[in-house]
């Protein structure tokens, strides 16, 4: 299914980090290791969601891919969440999806830890050595789960847990009155440099690929979807230090196993700075990487001192080899595309003081002769949905307030051309709203 090669790059290229916590193989029948699994979960839980991935041990400081004993049944979804039931109050649901590792034939589960929850999680049971009942466990750097032993620690998990209870309330408003956004109009030296802005990232990233041969996929041959973001009324970062901590903090929360803005560590792939800003190009060839190529899996983004941030990347559907690339847009995607990188985006922006909105900008190119479908089967589209334009580009202004509280109805009008562009495909508030709970939950 196409959700599920987002979470190709948690086996391809493993890497834990604050959302992610990788774990050898567990045999679920035992009470050790149910609660060793319940204690991971309940810390990526209070930590706003994320994945536990299985079947992988550290060797020399790296994560190998090993085989699964024979002596260890099999993980699923059922013995997940028996383990979760037994140690975690409020108890909560897990879901597992089996990807294989292609190199050496092995299929991992991977267990997506919700990110809505609305108070924090505790654990109701002991088990001596493991996890202490009535502790409440969250990610650390390291990474490692631990108890908050601050009150800054105590106060961004309780944070967490406000908004997610606030995001609850106003869907339940907006199932019964449809919201209004009001428009903001971005000054005009914002959208002016916005716009220089992305022209010279895009002028950098074909700077950088033009030596690859044309049909590369680092070249996005079939189209691509950029976007950039300019935050206002903020002052700018200090150094190329302070956007790194910043970028990771933003990071901090996965909605799906290949973020925008994503943090690589192979020696090519990793951020730089280039002419006072940060980039990165994870496209780059590199020897060194176990990731099979892909437009989708080879972005290019730059992050500046005052606040602009650009990505760009080309379509997964490209990837799947059935149907060929160039010929379809999944119709979900453009909602999660959009939408998973309009949250980074907001808590970037959250970091700055004074920030009080966000200039939006995507951009489509590839589109002419694609079709609209659903290759998940989730959804029902007729085959007649097919773009006669190429290109187009979709610019919106919108406040962090706006975003945090209506960002449906944001993300409903900005993308609304964008469908249109499909036979008149009639892009629904409700669509939108459903796609970005399935996003968040991490529903794949």
């Amino acid at each position: 299914m196409l959700d599920l090669a987002n979470l190709q790059p948690l086996i391809s290229t493993p890497r834990e980090d604050l959302g992610v916590e990788y774990k050898t193989w567990l045999n679920l029948k035992t009470k050790e290791e149910q609660a060793t699994l319940a204690k991971a979960a309940i810390s990526i839980a209070n930590h706003g969601g994320g994945f536990v991935v299985i079947g992988f041990e550290e060797f020399d400081e790296h994560l190998v891919s090993i085989q699964r004993p024979q002596n260890i049944p099999v993980l699923t979804q059922d013995s997940v969440n028996a383990a979760v039931r037994r140690y975690a109050s409020p108890e909560f649901h897990c879901a597992v999806h089996m990807i294989l590792n292609t190199t050496n034939n092995v299929e991992h589960p991977i267990i997506r830890v919700p990110s809505n929850l609305t108070e924090p999680v505790m654990s109701k049971r002991d088990c001596d050595g493991v996890i202490v009942r009535n502790r409440c466990y969250i990610r650390k750097p390291g990474p490692r789960s631990e108890e908050p032993q601050s009150g800054e620690q105590w106060r961004a998990l309780i944070d967490r847990c406000v908004r997610a209870n606030r995001e609850d309330m106003l869907d339940s408003i907006r199932s019964i009155v449809s919201g209004r956004v009001e428009t903001i109009e971005a000054p005009q030296s914002v959208q002016a440099k916005l716009s220089q802005f992305s022209e010279a990232a895009r002028g950098r990233w074909q700077e950088l690929s033009s030596e690859l041969p044309e049909s590369s996929a680092s070249r996005f041959p079939n189209g691509f979807y950029e976007m950039s973001f300019a935050i206002i009324g903020n002052e700018a970062a200090q150094n190329l230090g302070d956007i790194q901590d910043r970028l990771r903090e933003a990071r901090s929360i996965r909605l799906t196993g290949w973020i925008p803005f994503l943090e690589m560590h192979e020696k090519e792939s990793k951020p730089y700075p280039y002419d006072g800003m940060v980039e990165a190009w994870v496209g780059r060839p590199d020897k060194s990487r176990t990731l099979t190529d892909g437009p989708a899996h080879s972005d290019f983004w730059r992050v500046d001192k005052s606040g602009n941030l650009y990505t760009i990347r080309g379509y997964l559907e490209d990837e799947l080899g059935q149907p060929p690339p160039g010929e379809v847009i999944e119709v979900t995607m453009p909602v999660w595309r959009v939408g998973e990188a309009t949250y980074f985006a907001l808590r970037y922006a959250e970091q700055f003081k004074d920030a009080k909105a966000l200039a939006i900008c995507a951009r489509f190119t590839g589109l002419n002769g694609r079709t609209l479908t659903s290759v998940t089967k989730q959804r029902f589209v007729t085959d007649d949905r097919i773009s006669r334009t190429n290109e187009i580009q979709l610019e919106t202004t919108a406040s962090l307030e706006q975003i945090k509280d209506n960002m449906v109805e944001v993300m409903h009008n900005l993308l609304a051309p964008f469908y249109e562009l499909f036979s008149f495909f009639p892009l629904s508030q409700a669509f939108v709203e459903e796609e970005l709970v399935r996003m968040k939950q991490g529903k794949l």
